[in-house]
């Protein structure tokens, strides 16, 4: 009996498993499909049905990861960024630059316990909260975060995006007088994000070729120029790609991107030992909380002092700490239709920078001496 063939039934059935609770049930929802899935692969790992190491787990994490940050990066289309105004940008960047903040104070905070692995799960995290999951799996990865951090960061990460995402959908209304009154915007009209799509058998295969062409390049540059990591090459690539206007009507990109990172923690979670991660489990929420809620001080601070709309912070803030999917939730739970569009575009703009910013905190982190 094929045994390779066996793990690649079970790892596939929990990721399918994990979205349709996820799917199914309000509780799962708040979870999140990562984090269950993460969780059920620990489960069948700590009591023996997976294995700790496979030839599989390796496929999976190199390959198969790179293949779905590919397909998520070519839904960035760049001049939907040209549509938003500067108040739209300049919360953006107030809300990114937050999280570099907020990631420097938990590095200085927390060096003591995480030591060399300080900068390795601050960039991580930075990226995670300027762009998303993507980005999350892609810098741990080019950092070689271990899976023990991965493990409590992605805990970590669902919980404090689940209490930020409440917290944002109430500061409007606490902190509306201390803002400016703003007129309403003009809606943008953007690209949807076309998870739920049917795939074609042409799009599915032009896609499968685009992904494995970029990451075959991307290896190949690295080779060559060492110095620039592979993700930097690969993530290049994606958006340069993305800009092609015939690109846009392929149909499958969000579907295979977010199936392949959730196959990803499958193997986050097969090789969690479970009793190692409770010890290390309360300082990452502390790590986490530092970062997101220094992030919330500086964006709402600063934006104040520039007069930006408050509505306008918290769909930059939200979009963020959980991407594009969060900021649609955020527009709509504030019954503000005209920031979808502008949610969207800013949680996508966040993907594209995100890798960068989390790979070149990381590198400053370990000069500074907190590496």
């Amino acid at each position: 009996m094929d045994e390779s063939l066996i793990l690649w039934g079970i790892l596939l059935t929990l990721t399918a498993l994990g979205l349709w609770l996820e799917h199914r049930f309000r509780w799962a929802a708040r979870l999140g499909s990562s984090l269950i899935i993460l969780i059920l692969a620990a489960v069948c790992a700590n009591v023996g049905i997976l294995p700790q190491q496979s030839a599989v787990y390796d496929t999976i994490y190199d390959t198969i990861t790179s293949l779905a940050i590919v397909w998520l990066l070519l839904l960035v289309n760049l001049q939907d960024v040209g549509r938003l105004g500067r108040s739209a940008l300049l919360a953006f960047g107030l809300a990114s630059f937050g999280t570099l903040v907020g990631a420097l104070l938990a590095s200085v905070l927390f060096h003591s316990r995480f030591l060399g692995d300080t900068p390795r799960l601050a960039g991580s995290l930075a990226a995670s909260y300027i762009g998303g999951s993507l980005n999350f799996v892609g810098v741990g990865r080019a950092l070689n975060l271990s899976d023990l951090l991965f493990s409590a960061a992605t805990t970590a990460d669902n919980l404090l995006t689940a209490i930020w995402l409440a917290t944002t959908l109430s500061l409007p209304s606490l902190l509306a007088r201390f803002y400016p009154p703003q007129e309403e915007g003009e809606a943008v009209t953007v690209t949807s994000l076309p998870t739920a799509s049917a795939i074609a058998p042409l799009d599915l295969g032009i896609l499968l070729s685009l992904a494995v062409a970029v990451l075959a390049l991307s290896r190949a540059l690295h080779r060559f120029w060492p110095l620039i990591p592979t993700l930097v090459w690969l993530t290049t690539l994606s958006l340069a790609l993305a800009q092609f206007q015939w690109i846009r009507y392929l149909r499958g990109m969000g579907a295979l991107g977010m199936f392949g990172l959730n196959l990803f923690f499958t193997v986050i979670g097969a090789g969690t030992h479970v009793p190692s991660l409770i010890p290390v489990g309360m300082e990452m929420i502390l790590f986490t909380t530092v970062i997101v809620f220094t992030h919330g001080l500086v964006t709402f601070g600063l934006g104040v002092l520039l007069k930006l709309d408050v509505e306008l912070l918290a769909l930059a803030s939200q979009a963020a700490v959980g991407g594009p999917t969060t900021a649609v939730a955020q527009a709509t739970g504030r019954h503000r239709p005209q920031l979808l569009g502008v949610g969207i575009t800013l949680g996508l703009l966040g993907y594209a920078i995100a890798n960068y910013l989390g790979l070149a905190l990381a590198q400053v982190l370990g000069w500074i001496g907190l590496g």
